[in-house]
């Protein structure tokens, strides 16, 4: 196995061409042409995750979040991006192209919250389904907590019965939730004018932490590569965690 079968499946999953201009997807660190028979899979290639594919002896870390974004202007022992091309461990990114996928990552996190009668505004960023039950905003941010295993979730008040859901830093999605009939809106970081803005609207607004919303793809992506590739051997990474905690 090459390292370019797993980047063609996964063009053909989230297309790299669907990516946002200002984003960085794809193979970004490594040689196409190499061997791979062990992958890594992570929300974020960190020092720590690196360090983890080292000692599990995978060939590749698949990540959402790009490893190279910013222009690089140093390069320190201790980076990520250092040990990366020290321990000759390839990094393919599935970013924007990832949420934009009919497979990705705002499909998998409705899936988690159990959306039903889902339409997906791709072009938007935008999920949009029915929850089990109608209920209060208060009743929706325990459901969510609990199903994402966040370290908490910040709301607005509201009744919830029709769900828009843009994972990570989609909090711009809550302007057009009215627009595709929803009373409510999760996301995993709001600002202080876009609170504003949802309880103008009348919407229910859920922030339930940028690594909640999409680490929620990692096991289906998981399961989407080893039925492609079942020669090969996929890890869910451990050392990938939210750096976050709440009291």
């Amino acid at each position: 196995m090459k390292i370019n079968e797993i980047i063609a499946f996964a063009d053909r999953l989230a297309p790299f061409e669907s990516a946002e201009e200002w984003d960085n997807v794809g193979l970004l660190v490594g040689d196409p042409d190499a061997a791979v028979s062990r992958v890594l899979l992570a929300l974020d290639i960190t020092p720590a995750a690196v360090e983890e594919a080292r000692e599990k002896n995978c060939e590749l870390i698949v990540s959402h979040h790009p490893v190279i974004f910013s222009p690089l202007s140093a390069l320190r022992p201790d980076s990520a991006e250092y040990l990366l091309a020290k321990y000759d461990i390839a990094a393919l990114c599935l970013h924007t192209n990832l949420d934009r996928a009919d497979q990705g990552v705002n499909t998998a996190l409705a899936a988690a919250l159990g959306l039903d009668d889902t339409v997906f505004f791709a072009e938007d960023f935008l999920l949009v389904g029915k929850p089990e039950a109608p209920c209060s905003a208060e009743e929706f941010a325990s459901f969510i907590k609990e199903r994402l295993h966040a370290p908490s979730v910040r709301f607005t008040q509201g009744r919830v019965s029709r769900v828009a859901v843009s994972s990570g830093g989609g909090g711009e999605g809550v302007a057009l939730a009215r627009k595709y009939g929803c009373d409510a809106f999760v996301t995993g970081e709001l600002k202080h004018h876009q609170y504003l803005c949802a309880v103008q609207r009348g919407i229910a607004a859920f922030d339930a932490g940028h690594f909640s919303t999409e680490n929620v793809v990692i096991a289906p992506l998981k399961e989407l590569f080893e039925e492609r590739f079942p020669e090969v051997e996929f890890i869910v990474g451990k050392a990938s965690e939210c750096p976050y905690r709440a009291v």
